[in-house]
């Protein structure tokens, strides 16, 4: 538990380093925004691109099908138990209700699971992560939106699939289709002029290595927005009876349930470990810019990520402890 705790500390050091940079005024609002999208548009799906093309296999990714749908189920859960809940924090027509369901159905899936990944299962431990991240962005844009608008999912929504992190993920699984089922029977009947297949080879090999050295950015960079971010937080409601609610269905109640299904169901053990760490994640840190959005509690939101991810620093060595040994 004692190397959970050191790792996680590890994690949340570069989160408060984009707070101080934050508090200093090294990087301001409009700053932080810009880096978002610098992150979002092109660092991130490089990174994506290049660790499922590096790290799978055609054959490998049809064993791996499980990553974002449990991915997937692990935000229904959320989103059940929020749904069950909802009437203690004024129903679903209430804005706090509203904003409680949603933080219940949607966590911090991808950025802050990545290092954790990383330290334990190095690049093949994040190419997994960035897989699951399918079945999220899917719950995020269906599950989610319906917990933040109360009336009925909606289509248009949906559209925010068509995002570059998903665009990368579909141009990579289909960049691993053709390197493992065209190219190799394309190969063997068509004879290249001398030196052209590892001519392309090589361009291939380069431009690998570019995406994963500007991917690389990833990681420390949205630790450094996240940081940035809380510290725009004016939590004056964190320690309120109701945050705590967020909390225990954030970090205790879902884990505990995602944690029984993924035992009782036959999923591998190297895929239910990332699962669980999914898990494990306290509330999305851009709950606050979506509760903006959809007219929900802000400042509800905004005490709940800093409670979930204060709290977050007992609770995911808590539970890592445990499911090291049942998966």
């Amino acid at each position: 538990m004692t190397a959970v705790f050191l790792r996680l500390c590890a994690v949340f050091l570069m989160i408060v380093l984009g707070w101080t940079a934050r508090k200093r005024l090294v990087i301001d609002s409009a700053a932080t925004a810009k880096m978002a999208r610098l992150l979002i548009n092109f660092i991130y799906p490089a990174l994506i691109f290049s660790t499922i093309v590096t790290n799978f296999t055609l054959s490998s990714l049809r064993e791996k099908w499980l990553l974002p749908v449990g991915a997937f189920m692990i935000m229904a859960t959320g989103f059940i138990i929020g749904w069950l809940c909802i009437s203690l924090y004024g129903g679903r027509s209430s804005p706090q209700g509203r904003a409680f369901h949603f933080q219940s159905t949607i966590n911090n899936y991808s950025f802050l699971v990545m290092p954790l990944a990383y330290f334990y299962w190095g690049e093949i431990g994040l190419a997994k992560v960035v897989l699951s991240t399918l079945g999220s962005e899917v719950a995020m844009w269906s599950l989610g939106v319906f917990s933040l608008n109360q009336t009925r999912l909606s289509l248009g929504s949906l559209r925010q699939l068509n995002s570059p992190p998903i665009i990368a993920i579909v141009v990579a699984l289909a960049a691993v289709t053709v390197r493992d089922a065209i190219i190799p029977p394309l190969s063997s009947s068509i004879s290249f002029i001398d030196g052209g297949q590892e001519l392309l080879l090589s361009l291939w090999e380069a431009l690998l290595e570019a995406f994963s050295m500007f991917g690389a950015a990833t990681i420390p960079l949205a630790m450094i927005i996240a940081g940035s971010r809380i510290a725009d937080l004016r939590p004056s409601q964190m320690f309120h009876w109701r945050q705590w609610g967020v909390a225990f269905v954030r970090l205790l109640l879902v884990p505990a349930i995602a944690l029984f299904w993924i035992v009782w169901l036959p999923i591998p053990g190297n895929i239910a470990m990332i699962l669980f760490l999914v898990a494990v994640m306290p509330s999305a840190v851009n709950t606050v810019a979506v509760s903006e959005i959809f007219k929900a509690d802000v400042e509800f939101a905004s005490a709940s990520v800093m409670l979930t991810h204060i709290c977050c620093l007992l609770t995911i060595p808590f539970w890592l402890s445990i499911v090291l040994d049942v998966v």
